[in-house]
């Protein structure tokens, strides 16, 4: 087949999105199919000769007329003019078009393929309708903002062939508010990890002065996670045990707030901050082995790719009762969940798997377990018959 992704959240912008993106059109293209990819063009000194962590045989497009989102390093939105991509689906027509985002690129994959009447395939990923990211984006949070931004959504939605949903807390919304397509709920995958050895992370952990118990976060470093929940969770955890460590991988607009707060809690020494790692090497290198479980407090969760990747590490994950959340982290078997916004039951789960070894070790096989439902595997499989479907 020849299949065309549309995504406006792509690299050097690093998202759960842009992971989800590149593993499908990895295990399409492993699979034989001819997979485009269509994305917002990034600034002059962010453009890098190939893709990381991107199969060679998928074809990337950047749509040449995107501007910055102020305040987000790196994300930029694609204003559609449709020329650009016109003449490409023109050389190759696709069997079908899989929208990634209802923006920008989205727009163009939509109108594009119900003109040139090829099937429209869907995936709802981001809850953009919630205060955090109205906030993120300069946007009044207000009632009347948050029902337009569903209605578009929703509207969007409909005029595709199939939606594909990450997760049940997803499909509901979308069909509470009005959505007719038909939804089957789909995971975004995970690919195969290479594990390294013990003894390389062992070194890798201490080399960053972990030689503890530690908790790492894997995101962007924006209002919508809620990481100052996180940040007040970890300080309690600190009381009962100062050699305990965080770990917070990833860059985004609120570090410095980050930075401001760990200061404010006086835990410094405690916090080790990596800044922005390619995904591509931090799955090489294990990033998330430096910690012992992983921890999140975002409410805005549909299916975060960081914790799929952390159940493929099995860590044991401790998350809010919120969105998708839920749906992949099952209370007192792979991980804890605790209510959202509430730093002191955050915290007393954090420090309920920092004391007891023998339970983490049952939660880690747990998230193991469950993993093999994920792998891009399984998911490349499904996606196949669901585009064969719409085909037909």
């Amino acid at each position: 087949m020849r299949i065309c992704l549309f995504t406006d959240s792509f690299l050097p912008y690093i998202s759960g999105v842009s992971s989800a993106v590149i593993n499908q059109a990895n295990e399409l293209a492993t699979r034989g199919h001819e997979v485009s990819i269509f994305h917002p063009r990034a600034k002059k000194e962010d453009r890098k000769e190939g893709i990381p962590g991107l199969d060679s045989r998928v074809k990337t497009f950047g749509l040449p007329f995107s501007v910055p989102i102020p305040n987000i390093p790196k994300l930029r939105f694609s204003i559609p003019l449709f020329l650009f991509t016109y003449r490409r689906l023109k050389i190759a027509s696709p069997d079908v078009i899989h929208v990634h985002t209802e923006f920008g690129c989205g727009i163009e994959g939509m109108f594009l393929g119900r003109w040139k009447k090829v099937p429209i395939v869907g995936t709802f990923h981001t809850f953009f309708a919630e205060p955090e990211y109205l906030k993120q984006f300069h946007l009044p949070n207000s009632s009347f903002t948050r029902k337009a931004m569903w209605k578009y959504s929703v509207t969007f939605y409909n005029h595709c062939s199939h939606v594909v949903s990450p997760s049940k807390s997803v499909r509901d919304n979308l069909i509470q508010r009005g959505l007719k397509t038909k939804v089957t709920l789909l995971s975004n995958g995970i690919d195969p990890i290479q594990f390294r050895p013990k003894e390389e992370i062992e070194a890798f952990r201490q080399s960053l002065g972990i030689d503890d118990s530690a908790f790492i976060y894997v995101g962007r470093i924006s209002p919508e996670k809620s990481l100052g929940v996180l940040l007040g969770a970890f300080h309690r955890v600190t009381r009962v045990n100062p050699d305990v460590k965080l770990v917070i991988v990833g860059a985004g607009p609120s570090d410095s707030e980050i930075d401001e707060k760990v200061a404010e809690f006086g835990i410094e020494k405690a916090v080790v901050r990596t800044g922005r790692i390619e995904r591509d090497i931090l799955m090489k290198e294990n990033y998330l082995l430096l910690g012992d479980v992983f921890v999140t407090a975002s409410k805005t969760e549909n299916q975060p790719v960081s914790l799929l990747e952390a159940m493929a590490f099995g860590l044991p994950m401790i998350g809010p009762r919120a969105k998708g959340i839920p749906e992949l982290v099952e209370d007192g078997n792979d991980g804890l969940i605790f209510e959202p916004d509430d730093e002191q039951d955050m915290a007393d789960a954090m420090i309920k798997l920092m004391k007891d070894k023998h339970l983490r070790s049952e939660m880690s096989q747990a998230a193991l377990d469950n993993a093999s439902d994920h792998s891009m595997g399984k998911i490349g499989s499904k996606l196949e018959q669901l585009y064969r479907n719409a085909i037909s």
